[in-house]
């Protein structure tokens, strides 16, 4: 069978990679895209264990085109269930092209109600979600397994004004190869990266929300109960976890979404360019430090940015040091070992792997 995931803008080989680890064979990345084959059930294992996807779709066409009756065609040769069920279609189009998305999403919906008389609209709530893309003159559509994006991890209960997305996080954790000893987040906030860090350390499936595959009418129950239990996470030895903001709110409520994450962590209200003041020997150090609105103007992140670096030269060399932000000013400071260019809504920022 043949599927797509989505994921962030700039980490796709991270989840290409990802998707590889759990059985997956890729075929192509595109920018914010993998497509990929893999057996009937994958579409259970990545939406369950998924860290660097937002969704699972079920792909069941794909091709050139150049006007919408192409489109057309490439649907009807679908391979699609029979039932009384509802469905509604969501385009997204990117690249140079004259297709309007309202009108590649009628096409689909005209044929897959001509192959599905059963079928019904339902572009609120639909029981088959159906995701269409039209990339230049590239064609893919199929069926949205996941619901919810998989960044909703579901453990937040506690908000932060500029919290990371999940699926960065879990990026930035794998890209500092941590093996163990003590994982810092010097800049906590509500604790993402902390938590992140521990569901990978110990294999944590996406057990806090739920997913629209059981909607589905192929959906199998008994397929579903035995990959949850043999996903079933938190093995291996507790990691050592360290969180520092000077914020005591935002302690608060990193202690509060790790509880519903169920992960254990140290943390505490401090200064981050005083780090060296609550903890020695540090393996790795992964943050998302302050910037923009959450600073009030350029001057001070600057000034904040340099203290932090100095710090870290002086008592963390030799370090791997992990961190996302729009400002290039600890390239001045560190050995860049690699460098990404992220997109995930309009934020454009630069993904950093350092050693001090």
């Amino acid at each position: 069978m043949k599927y797509l995931s989505t994921t962030v803008k700039g980490i796709e080989d991270l989840a290409a990679k990802e998707i590889e680890g759990y059985g997956g064979r890729i075929d192509k990345i595109l920018p914010g895209k993998v497509v990929y084959e893999g057996d009937d059930n994958l579409f259970y294992v990545l939406n369950y264990n998924g860290k660097k996807i937002n969704r699972v779709v079920q792909l069941l066409g794909i091709g050139e085109i150049s006007n919408l009756e192409d489109i057309k065609e490439i649907v009807r040769s679908t391979d699609i269930p029979y039932g009384r069920y509802s469905l509604g279609v969501r385009t997204e189009r990117t690249g140079h092209h004259e297709f309007r998305s309202i009108d590649v999403s009628a096409a689909v919906g005209e044929v897959l109600l001509e192959l599905n008389p059963e079928a019904r609209v339902n572009l609120d709530d639909p029981d088959v979600p159906i995701m269409a893309w039209v990339i230049d003159d590239l064609f893919m559509f199929g069926v949205d397994t996941t619901g919810r994006s998989l960044h909703r991890r579901g453990y937040r209960v506690a908000k932060h004004p500029a919290s990371l997305n999940p699926v960065i996080a879990s990026a930035m954790v794998s890209l500092s190869e941590w093996k163990g000893g003590i994982f810092a987040d010097p800049f906590c906030g509500s604790g993402t990266v902390l938590i992140e860090a521990y569901h990978l350390k110990r294999k944590v499936p996406n057990i806090f929300r739920d997913f629209h595959f059981i909607r589905l009418p192929w959906f199998d129950n008994s397929v579903w109960m035995e990959i949850k239990e043999k996903y079933s996470g938190f093995s291996g030895s507790e990691p050592e976890l360290l969180g520092i903001d000077e914020n005591s709110r935002f302690i608060e409520a990193a202690i509060k979404n790790a509880e519903q994450a169920r992960v254990r962590m140290r943390c505490m209200v401090g200064d981050a360019r005083e780090m060296y003041r609550y903890v020695g020997n540090v393996s790795s150090i992964v943050t998302n430090p302050p910037y923009g609105l959450r600073m009030g103007n350029r001057k001070k992140v600057y000034s904040l940015y340099e203290q932090f670096a100095e710090m870290l030269e002086e008592y963390f060399s030799g370090i791997t040091f992990v961190v996302i932000t729009p400002i290039s000013k600890f390239e001045h400071y560190f050995t860049v070992i690699e460098k990404r260019d992220i997109l995930y809504g309009d934020l454009h920022a630069w993904l950093y792997k350092m050693k001090i």
